[in-house]
């Protein structure tokens, strides 16, 4: 028993004498002290150096020049009326009525009267044609009195060089005559009314003549008696 507590006494005494040691051997450490930065004044400008007489300025940038145009001068121009409408329309082919009269076909139609007064050098007349589904057109070109009526003539639109429109206008009927290769149409037209007859004159012609070809009656002649001398 007093031998343990020897060592221990012992043991003790070590411990306490190292630990004294070492608090004698370790460095002070300095106390850290946290330093807030302060804030850093501006930058002075730098001074600007004066300009030498003669030395070249650079040019402080400008804003690009905009070209602007002015508008053009629109000069004001009148406005020129539209011609007068130069189509005279006397009938269309469905207005056309067929009638039978004496183993003939005619047929009866309607014209404005004013119609008739619009008749000059320069109109187009257009007209129904029986049998013909487009309008016929002829142009006035051409123009005579006579025997106190007024006469008209021109060319058809699209026929032949010969094809003529002939008008023939009276106090009391005006007479058109349509002359082509095919057909020619004779057409009565009463200026009080209006009224319009139009007569196939092929037909009136094949109906005076049933033989187109006629044959003459050849009969022999006497001879001529011999001269006499004298």
């Amino acid at each position: 028993m007093p031998r343990t507590l020897l060592y221990l006494a012992v043991a003790l005494v070590t411990s306490g004498v190292t630990f004294a040691v070492l608090l004698r051997d370790t460095p002070a450490v300095p106390a850290v002290t946290q330093h807030t930065p302060s804030p850093t004044p501006p930058a002075a400008p730098l001074p600007v150096a004066p300009a030498m007489a003669g030395a070249p300025v650079a040019a402080s940038p400008m804003p690009a020049a905009v070209n602007v145009v002015p508008a053009p001068h629109v000069a004001s121009v009148p406005v020129v009326d539209a011609p007068a409408d130069t189509l005279v329309e006397l009938w269309d082919s469905h207005s056309l009525v067929p009638e039978q009269q004496q183993e003939m076909t005619l047929y009866r139609t309607q014209v404005a009267t004013t119609s008739l007064g619009e008749l000059a050098v320069g109109k187009t007349l257009q007209l129904g044609v029986p049998g013909r589904q487009a309008p016929l057109r002829a142009t006035l070109d051409e123009t005579h009195n006579t025997g106190g009526a007024a006469v008209w003539s021109g060319a058809v639109e699209g026929g032949q060089p010969e094809d003529t429109l002939t008008v023939v206008k009276g106090q009391l009927e005006t007479h058109i005559t349509l002359a082509t290769r095919d057909q020619t149409l004779s057409m009565v037209v009463d200026n009080a009314t209006g009224s319009t007859l139009v007569t196939d004159q092929n037909q009136l012609l094949m109906r005076a003549t049933p033989d187109a070809l006629v044959t003459p009656d050849s009969t022999p002649l006497q001879p001529l008696p011999p001269p006499t001398r004298g």
